[in-house]
């Protein structure tokens, strides 16, 4: 080929490179030889010679919270003969900046197996990054907003089954928990002829295309009792337009209506606002601009940040973005200025809210009004220390009578006691939920034995791995052990939804292991259905009977137990019979089980991930052949599952679990 034709291959090679946006790089690991495209090299800012290679030294060149995963992956495709190199990461710039970039490489062998090249492409993917940020900032945002005011919130389906909603709508309800109030209707809580009424006006809404704004409902409850609400009800559709049900805002209003039935409805027309970056944020933001109260962000320098719908009205601004930048000095009196920058640099400061506070408001017309607010410190979801936030409401007609006021201050006071009671309340329910001591179980008539002993080690306040064990009656018992994806706020919510699942499964599925799974498998997959995002949990559930010498089990994707026969560790062979999908993955799929006698069973031990994923300094897994030997080994007067569990944590480079860690061991035996 001449040297025109090449320069030809090569501008076409690079046009295609530049609408792709990517870089390519090619190491040579028998000579050392790095390859970066002139896309590459932009990236990382250098120019043709002189750039380091980022790929062989990424203690030089990978952010340090990135490194240990980075090398980890890159090690298997290096030493342990992985077939693809895939990771996001920061990496330093030739300005020591640090960028996010996807990087893919596939490895090259020769006819030994021998690595010879690394080939692969490098993108810059930091917009995206950013965007995700800033997305998890403004949800952290609303969920604190839902989780401080009295306002009940929630979503409908098209049968009326609730959705989605706040712990304000589930305690209300007397559903005690979010989990328990999913799925119902009005007629699991309210009196027949108010059940109908609250489904034809949702039905008629969802037909008509027009909801109602803060009707007043007088509501009879299926104790016979009743209450009052202002309820606001709308088209509930999505980002494309599809109707998926209805959304409501209700406020319970039942004291102020018995003491004063004349006092005038304070509502405003609510905009619904198109959102186009994903479902979950259009509503959020349905409910933050609909909400009939002041709500406003403001930055470390008192500036506002964000308003929702109704401030922006109240201040005059034409939209909620133009008030953004501004402050309290564009709109409102000196007096209130003043004492507004004195309450939020000692917010600010001491971290501690002002809660309730009646305010003079003074104007720039120098009329006066009069709101009730609660301030709090906004903290980012790394911790750091973003502004302040706040949530006010107009009581000025009620400042101008005494009485009044002294009723509306008192109702205040109780509601909100109630919620801090609450609140407090389900923190210990959470905390007793998990099972601290389980009764061993024997049979007289086999003689048969079966020890329980386990250990649960939650990375974080709120775990994602949990157990149980279900006595079944003399020598029988159902053990059950999950993990679900991910950590946090959206796995503790898909435990309780399965604990939710599991009494009810016990009951009738306790000696089926196979049906024990479809049954939570169905009931998951029906809760998530309407979820965007992929959610799932690996479970194992077994049924040991000591009259018959036997015990059943099956496996929904979950890390294969180890058993001890005769004395000799293994790891259990399940056979594909008794294994089967994540639970929520695949819904109505049907789980198989294996039965194994306990003649040769001496114990069996299952356990979640974050047992052997944990790395050495290297990047190195503990692995579960380790745990195997830990079993087998060592010193016979310590717990075999503190055993391993020991092993785990000196093998590990950092000394601790990074996820939630969740271990069930079963002795068997005889007695005389």
């Amino acid at each position: 080929m001449g040297d025109n034709e090449m320069s030809l291959e090569e501008e076409r090679l690079d046009l295609a490179l530049k609408a792709s946006n990517e870089g390519i790089l090619d190491w040579d690991l028998q000579s050392g030889e790095m390859y970066y495209s002139n896309r590459l090299l932009g990236f990382l800012g250098y120019g043709r010679f002189g750039a380091p290679n980022i790929i062989e030294e990424p203690e030089k060149h990978v952010h340090p919270e990135d490194r240990a995963r980075f090398t980890r992956k890159l090690n298997r495709v290096l030493h342990r003969g992985g077939k693809l190199f895939a990771d996001e990461a920061r990496i330093r710039t030739n300005s020591g900046d640090w960028k996010w970039f996807r990087v893919r490489a596939l490895p090259l062998r020769n006819e030994e197996g021998i690595l010879m090249r690394l080939v692969g492409s490098l993108i810059d993917i930091s917009k995206r990054r950013f965007a995700e940020k800033a997305l998890a900032e403004e949800r952290k945002m609303i969920d604190l907003i839902l989780d401080r005011v009295p306002i009940n919130v929630y979503f409908k389906d098209k049968d009326s089954r609730f959705m989605r909603a706040n712990r304000s709508t589930a305690r209300r309800m007397g559903a005690g928990t979010i989990a328990n109030l999913i799925g119902k209707t009005d007629h699991d809580f309210f009196e027949k002829e108010h059940a109908d009424f609250s489904r034809a006006r949702e039905l008629e809404i969802m037909k008509e295309g027009i909801g109602q704004e803060e009707k007043l409902e007088h509501e009879i409850w299926g104790d016979g009792h009743d209450s009052w609400s202002l309820v606001t009800k709308k088209v509930w559709r999505g980002l494309n337009g599809e109707l998926l049900g209805t959304f409501g805002l209700t406020h319970d209003v039942t004291e102020l209506v018995e003491t004063e039935r004349n006092l005038e409805q304070i509502a405003e027309k609510l905009r619904v606002v198109n959102q186009e970056i994903s479902e979950e944020r259009h509503l959020l933001r349905l409910v933050i601009d609909n909400i009939p109260v002041f709500v406003y962000f403001k930055d470390l320098d008192s500036n506002f940040v964000l308003v929702n719908q109704r401030m922006s009205d109240l201040i005059g601004a034409k939209s909620p973005d133009e008030a953004v930048g501004k402050n309290d000095s564009h709109f409102f009196g000196k007096k209130l200025v003043q004492e507004s920058i004195r309450d939020e640099r000692k917010i600010m400061t001491t971290g501690k809210p002002v809660v309730k506070k009646l305010e003079e408001i003074s104007w720039k017309d120098e009329h006066i009004s009069w709101a009730v607010s609660s301030k709090y410190p906004w903290y980012l979801p790394d911790g750091t220390l973003r502004g302040i936030f706040g949530v006010s409401a107009d009581v000025t007609k009620l400042v101008e009578t005494k009485q009044q006021l002294e009723k509306i201050a008192k109702i205040l006071g109780r509601q909100n006691d109630a919620l801090e009671e609450q609140l407090g309340l389900a923190r210990e329910i959470q905390q007793a939920a998990l099972p601290s001591v389980i009764p061993s179980i024997s049979c007289r008539e086999s003689g048969g034995t079966a020890d329980f002993h386990h250990r649960h080690q939650p990375a974080s306040h709120l775990a994602g791995d949990f157990f149980e064990v279900i006595p079944l009656g003399e020598g029988k018992a159902g053990f059950f052990v999950c993990d679900v994806m991910g950590h946090g706020v959206r796995s503790a919510l898909i435990v309780s939804m399965l604990r939710g699942l599991l009494e009810k499964q016990g009951e009738t599925f306790g000696d089926q292991p196979g049906a024990f799974l479809e049954g939570l498998n169905d009931g998951l997959s029906h809760l998530l259905e309407r979820t965007s995002q992929l959610i799932f949990a690996t479970a194992i559930y077994g049924y040991v009977n000591l009259e018959r010498g036997e015990l059943k089990i099956a496996s929904a994707g979950h890390p294969t137990p180890i058993v001890s026969r005769n004395g000799v560790i293994e790891i259990l062979e399940l056979g594909s019979e008794a294994q089967g999908p994540g639970l929520g993955m695949v819904p109505e799929f049907e789980f198989s089980e294996m039965c194994l006698s306990l003649e040769s069973l001496d114990g069996i031990w299952i356990f979640t991930d974050g047992l052997f994923e944990v790395l050495d300094g290297d990047g190195q897994e503990f692995g579960v052949a380790k745990i195997c030997e830990a079993l087998q080994s060592g010193d016979r007067n310590i717990d075999a599952i503190d055993r391993v569990v020991n092993a785990a944590v000196n093998f590990a480079a950092e000394k601790v679990f990074e996820d939630d860690l969740c271990v069930l061991g079963i002795d068997f035996g005889r007695r005389a």
